[in-house]
């Protein structure tokens, strides 16, 4: 190789070098502070309780230590599901196929509540007749909500080669026991994940981007 070239090559290899640096030696767990076990156990009036999910099978499945599931059925049947992963692909990625395994969902759309209508909120409808349920999620990345995931992915991935990755936080419920063509808007699955959002987002506060 002439070496007239020798400044252009070490200048690309002091690029490449950069991502390698950042995402091999120093580190790439980025601690902003916020837990999704500070979210509040009483939520919308009511007080939930701990499922038996296993830290095991979120560490499997979300690569997260980070994470809260509880069920609220004093008004409906519903349970909240919170978790924080590196792995953002995890998260919006068909998230239901994890959490809500064996129940049958159709196809996810977006929708605006009216009481959050800034928050976009996955809706899944229920499509087994005997079931009687939905679930709805919600995705939030450094401080901003995510309405459309591969939008989301594109617009990171450049700056995330230069950047440590932050973790993405879904909440996630499931309601049970209400018809599925039910307008969500003042449901109780709405009321509970509202107030999910709420309960983490004054972590954010004391701890500002």
């Amino acid at each position: 190789m002439s070496t007239r070239f020798a400044p252009v090559v070490i200048v690309l290899l002091a690029l490449a070098l950069i991502p390698t640096v950042i995402h091999s030696y120093v580190g790439i767990r980025v601690n902003d502070g916020l837990k999704a076990a500070a979210i509040p156990g009483a939520l919308a009036g009511e007080v939930g309780a701990p499922t038996a999910r296993r830290p095991v099978w979120v560490k499997s499945r979300f690569d997260s230590d980070d994470w809260i599931e509880r069920r609220y059925t004093g008004r409906g049947d519903a349970t909240v599901f919170v978790v924080r992963s590196l792995d953002a692909k995890r998260l919006y990625h068909h998230p239901e196929l994890a959490i809500a395994y064996g129940d049958s969902y159709g196809a996810a759309k977006v929708v605006h509540l009216s009481q959050r209508p800034e928050v976009p909120v996955y809706l899944l409808p229920g499509v087994d007749s005997n079931q009687h349920g939905r679930a709805m999620y919600v995705l939030l990345y450094d401080g901003r909500y995510v309405a459309n995931p591969i939008a989301f992915q594109l617009r990171t991935s450049f700056n995330l080669l230069f950047t440590r990755p932050k973790p993405m936080t879904l909440f996630f419920v499931r309601e049970r026991l209400v018809a599925t063509d039910a307008p969500p808007d003042r449901s109780r699955g709405a009321e509970l994940l509202l107030a999910a959002i709420d309960g983490f987002a004054v972590q954010q506060s004391a701890h500002p981007r």
